[in-house]
This record gives structure tokens, sequence and C-alpha cells, in this order.
């Protein structure tokens, strides 16, 4: 028969991972506003954790027990306090007993920092924390490695590693980053950029509303829209510090995953999804990037203090961002070693076509200094141009991402699509990028109303003769869509 202790060395008390160490202090910092059902900072729903009354000599531990430090010497009592400074983040994995002896395992999460900067800086090879001694060590890998996914995106042929563990396309990472706009770069990498506003990120919170609403399938835009509202954006009910609410343990959840990054990344990795769902995550991430680069292109616009920082949200970074999103998903589709699902094309063309309308519609004017070339200052007139833009002849912005999707899947969109073609035809759009929308909605129209998935006489055309849409067809495009 085995001892008693034997067992204990498969004890495992793990829970899920706690906060992070940089989390908890923003957390800490947070000026929360408390709801109805908030109670004091004792309340049971609120994260212990060591607190030293100085006043007092007394130290309150996690489980609210008080100890006094009147017999520590001053020496000792220092290296208590210093101890107590940073929130305990330790997980107890599990016990073991010996002669005259037991052994406690503890772990707790181990941060390390990578440094990356102009050549000016000091830091013009990324470097790490770790000390590892290998160069380069796998945490610079593996953070290049994302942001190298979100600056650059999927391609045919593979990229160029340099000894310094990021590709040699990216050129210089600090550049990149730069270019990139720090801010962007950590809302696709899940992360927060440090000092920035305490309420929940619109991408984390749209992101957490499609992983609740896949497990329980449900449409995303349906899913609890008594948390949600109107607006991922503003989450209804997030105030207070607790995140257990009592009798619902779907908002528990949607509050654990806004406010944990740990808790968000082990969940994202747990749920299993399938190529064809993680596909349709890419598409949807790509089109909250490209909503990302409007606002703040529009946010340059209305603050012209904006205007006069190193390197502008204006219309040229703006544009590169909305032209390296097409190139995205146009890569995702003709480099995936399988032809995409239905379901996955429709969401990259639900993202082609919300960018080509944003574009054309909303974003036609003049922005930034007016000393400027007039394609430095209007987003439509940079990316789509008009017919006295010689330059702009050859552009082929979304066209080549939709010629890439076929009309059965691309056929719901074919009354935005020719309600853009009617708009870039009143701006005197050049004629080879007019032409190419016209050829393409022209045989959207003759293969998709063909085919029997609907039919459409003249897109845009309100006419209910043979060729319109009766309501049950329209009620079929909606759902598809």
């Amino acid at each position: 028969m085995s001892p008693p202790t034997e067992c204990f060395k498969k004890l495992s008390l793990e829970s899920m991972p706690p906060t992070t160490r940089l989390q908890s202090r923003l957390q800490h910092a947070e000026v929360e506003v408390e709801d109805t059902d908030s109670t004091s900072s004792s309340d049971p729903g609120s994260e212990p954790d060591f607190d030293i009354d100085e006043d007092e000599d007394v130290m309150v531990s996690p489980s609210r027990l008080k100890y006094s430090l009147d017999l520590l010497d001053d020496e000792t009592r220092d290296n208590v306090i210093r101890a107590t400074e940073v929130p305990s983040q330790f997980v107890l994995r599990g016990c073991q007993g010996g002669e005259q002896r037991c052994l406690f395992l503890i772990t707790e999460p181990v941060e390390y920092t990578v440094r990356t900067g102009s050549e000016e800086s000091g830091y013009g090879i990324p470097s790490c924390t770790c000390e590892s001694g290998d160069s380069p060590c796998r945490h610079v890998l593996w953070l290049f490695d994302q942001i190298t996914n979100q600056v650059l995106g999927a391609r045919g042929s593979p990229y160029t590693l340099t000894q310094h563990g990021y590709p040699a396309e990216l050129g210089n990472p600090y550049d990149a980053i730069s270019d990139f706009h720090l801010d962007m770069l950590a809302d696709s990498l899940h992360c927060d950029v440090v000092g920035q506003s305490a309420d929940p990120n619109p991408r984390r919170v749209r992101e957490t509303r499609e992983i609740l609403a896949s497990l329980n399938d449900v449409p995303t835009e349906e899913y609890r829209p008594d948390l949600f509202g109107d607006s991922d954006n503003h989450p209804r009910r997030l105030k207070g510090k607790r995140a257990v609410a009592r009798g619902d343990l779907e908002q528990t959840v949607f509050r654990m995953l806004l406010r944990n990054d740990d808790f968000f990344t082990y969940f994202l990795s747990s749920v299993s999804l399938r190529a064809d769902e993680r596909n349709e995550v890419r598409f949807s991430g790509l089109r909250l990037r490209a909503d990302a680069a409007l606002a703040g292109l529009r946010e340059y616009a209305d603050h012209p203090a904006l205007q006069q920082v190193a390197k502008p949200k204006d219309v040229e970074w703006c544009a590169a961002h909305l032209e390296t999103v097409a190139r995205q998903i146009r890569a995702v589709i003709h480099t995936t070693d399988r032809p995409l699902e239905p379901r996955e094309l429709r969401a990259a063309a639900r993202t082609a076509v919300h960018v080509l309308e944003r574009v054309v519609f909303d974003f036609d004017r003049d922005v930034g200094p007016a000393d400027l070339p007039a394609d430095q200052r209007n987003l439509y007139r940079r990316l789509i141009g008009t017919n006295d833009d010689d330059d702009n002849d050859n552009s082929n912005f979304v066209i080549d991402v939709l010629d890439s999707v076929p009309p059965e899947v691309l056929g719901p969109w074919i009354d935005d699509l020719a309600a853009v073609e009617r708009r870039i035809a009143e701006k005197r759009a050049p004629a080879t990028y007019l032409a190419r929308l016209r050829s393409l909605l022209g045989h959207l129209r003759e293969r998709w109303g063909g085919g029997g998935g609907a039919t459409t006489a003249v897109a845009g055309s309100k006419r209910s003769s043979g060729g319109g849409q009766s309501q049950s067809q329209h009620q079929r495009v909606k759902r598809a869509r």
C-alpha cells in the first residue's frame, strides 16, 4: 500500500492564469464607478492582497488575517514591505511529503521585456531580459512573429529570417511599429498600451461577443443585447469591481474576458476553432483594423494639433492600412492550402465591401494642411482617384479582392456594390477603375441571378418586376450576409 502522501505527487491546484502584474497595477489604478450591486473593498468578490497599515504596524493578508510587525527589526520590516508591494501572482501547484519534511510547489508568472528601438537608441537589435544566452531567444522569435503577422500578413513565399529574430522584409522593427502605430498594433495583438483609458477596449468587447456567440451558436449581433446594447463599444453591464455576477454565468465570463488578459488568451486558445472559423475571425479582425484606421484619420481631421506630431494618422497612414487590409484578405483567399468555404468567403466579402463603402461614402473630403498635394489630403482620391489623376489609372483597390469571390457568394452585396458604382461615377472615378467595377457587377448580375440565389434586374432598382427580389428572397439574402 502506498503511503498517504503518494497521491500528492499528482496533486494540482492550478487554476486559470491570474492577472498579469502590469494589468493588476492598472486595475488598481482605475477609477471605477460602482453600480447598485457593488460593495466596499472588503467585498468577497474583489481580489485580496497584502495590505500594510503602517500607522498601526499591522499587515492584513490575502486570507484576511492580521499580523503585527512589532517584533521585526527595521531591515526585516523593510523586506516585508518590499515583498508585498507587488500583487501576489502565486499558484499552488502541489505538495509532497517526505522524511521529516514536506514540499510545496509554488509558481508565478515570469515576465520578460523585449526592447526594440531606432539605431540611435541603442536597441536597433532587439534584446530580451531573459538572458538565456541564445540569440535570438524564443521570446524575440515569438514576439516578432506576432508583429510580422499583423504588419505584413500572409503571403505565398516565405519571409527571410535575420540573425536577430525578425524577417528582413520588416525592415527596422521599431520603424515598422512606429509607422503602423503602437496603439493599432497593441489592439491587434490583444494587449493594452500602458496609460491609456481604463474603459474596455472596443475590439476586445467585439471579440468577446463573437466568442460567446459562437459557443452558443447564435448570430453575433443577436447575442445578449442586455449586455452589449446597440453598440459593441459600450457594454451595458460592466460597472463595479466584482467580476462575478451572481445568477448569470455568461455575464461573469463576459466580465472576466474583458478584464483579464490571461483569461482572455487562455479562453481564446481553448476554443477549438475549425480552419474555416479561424479565417472568419481573421477577416473580422481585418475589418476591425480598417475601422480603427478610419477612426484614427477622423480624429486627425477633427483635432488640428494631431497634424503636428512626428508620425500623424493622416491620409497616407490610413491608406497604407486599408491597402494592407485588402492585400491580406486577398492573400488569405489565394494562399490557403485548400479552397475556402462559402462562409469564409462571405466573411472576406463582408469586410472588403465594408471598407470600400466607408472610403467612397464617408471619406471623400479634404483633411490636414492645405499645402499638401490633393492625394495626401483626400482618402478617396488617394485610394481610388478621379479621371484627372494619371497615377490612379491602375488603381485596383478592393476590386481584386471582390474578383476573387465567386458570384454565388458575393451576390448578396450586389445592391451595395451598385450604389458604390453610382457614387464613384458621379465623382468621375478613373475610367479603368469604373470599368473593372462595372465588369464585376455585370458578371455578378448574370451569374448570380442565373444561378437561382436571387434575381436582380438592375441593382438598386425598387421595381418589383420579374427581375426584382421578392420579400422572401430579400430576407434570404439578408441572412446570407
